[in-house]
């Protein structure tokens, strides 16, 4: 955790890891013990656990000590009709029955949290599974993945090609958010809707056997650096899970490709001259409207408005003045690869 001043606010910088897999996953067999380590190690502030069905990491961690690293627990509901997979926070049930549309409303009616997971889930080689998001009617849920790394790692896989590569250096794939998928995300936004976007991992740890051998790929301890959500929290506020998860709804944060760079010094804020805010913030538009960021290093920023490219800058700090009332973003791009994708900023 960092302390961080923007436009003349105090915020709170959290790090955080979403979408991990446990021990209590069908598809992972990673113990709770040496995710707590691992997350330490990467020097973590925050941890959402997305088992699949299930929330029994939430009593082993009782057990455990988690000093340093704030663990949320959800889960990764995936209905029996049409495979839509939803991380859910803020409740304790489990609905699989039915169709998404129906269980996204009972969720946020009941006060819980859901993001779309991999909503848009293709595949090179389709012997893989494909997990898309078909309900796209839906309006209720909290905001959506733009951002997997295992669901980007499967979407450029291709074993007879690549393969070996893409096992032995995992982290050359990450490269940038599907464009299908941002397009998905701002159409929302086009709609009125106001979706944050998250980043997420989905860590599993795959076992393979090949030539007689056992190992790993796609490791937790080594995908914790990959993908990140950074969150932003008034320093008057309490720093605990409620004030990440309410961060998250809001979109007061960002989300970081932290091979590409630790986005240390990094902000982006928007001044109208009259008020000040920062991603997930609304302002009323002014003669003066601008948003202003700052990078550790030179890179490519370009600025979005209602899904469209309109600006581009090479540089590590400057400002956008805005003219139009709609939602801005920015998407930073290091040696083509994507490094930071800020949440929208509302004008009106």
């Amino acid at each position: 955790m960092r302390q961080k001043s923007i436009l003349g606010k105090n915020y709170n910088e959290l790090t955080g890891a979403i979408h991990i897999h446990t021990e209590f996953s069908h598809d992972c067999s990673v113990a709770m013990e040496d995710i707590i380590k691992y997350a330490k190690k990467s020097d973590l502030d925050y941890l959402t656990i997305n088992d699949h069905n299930n929330f029994h990491a939430e009593e082993k961690l009782k057990t455990l000590d988690t000093s340093d690293v704030i663990f949320i627990i959800g889960a990764e509901i995936s209905d029996y009709q049409d495979h839509n997979h939803y991380l859910i926070f803020k409740t304790d049930e489990i609905i699989r029955k039915g169709k998404a549309e129906d269980y996204v409303k009972h969720y946020a009616e009941a006060g819980a949290m859901g993001f779309i997971a991999h909503p848009i889930d293709r595949r090179k080689d389709y012997s893989f599974k494909q997990y898309p998001w078909t309900a796209r009617s839906c309006e209720k849920f909290t905001g959506m993945e733009i951002w997997n790394f295992v669901s980007n790692w499967l979407r450029h896989l291709n074993p007879k090609v690549n393969g070996l590569l893409w096992v032995l250096f995992p982290k050359l794939c990450v490269g940038k958010p599907s464009r299908d998928t941002l397009e998905m995300w701002d159409n929302y936004n086009l709609r009125g809707l106001k979706k944050p976007a998250i980043g997420s991992i989905d860590a599993h740890t795959v076992r393979l056997r090949r030539f007689g051998l056992r190992f790993k790929i796609l490791k937790h301890k080594q995908l914790f650096k990959t993908i990140r959500t950074n969150v932003l929290i008034p320093t008057e506020k309490q720093i605990n899970q409620d004030s990440i998860l309410d961060a998250l709804a809001k979109g007061n944060s960002y989300i970081a490709n932290y091979t590409m760079g630790e986005p240390r010094n990094f902000y982006a804020g928007i001044s109208t001259g009259e008020e000040n805010g920062i991603m997930g913030d609304s302002v009323l538009l002014t003669d003066n409207t601008k948003i202003y960021f700052r990078l550790p290093k030179i890179a490519r920023v370009s600025l979005f408005h209602n899904g469209k490219k309109i600006d581009t800058k090479f540089d590590e700090k400057g400002e956008f003045q805005l003219s139009d009332t709609g939602f801005y973003r920015l998407e930073i791009l290091r040696f083509g690869y994507g490094w930071i994708y800020t949440n929208n900023f509302y004008v009106h």
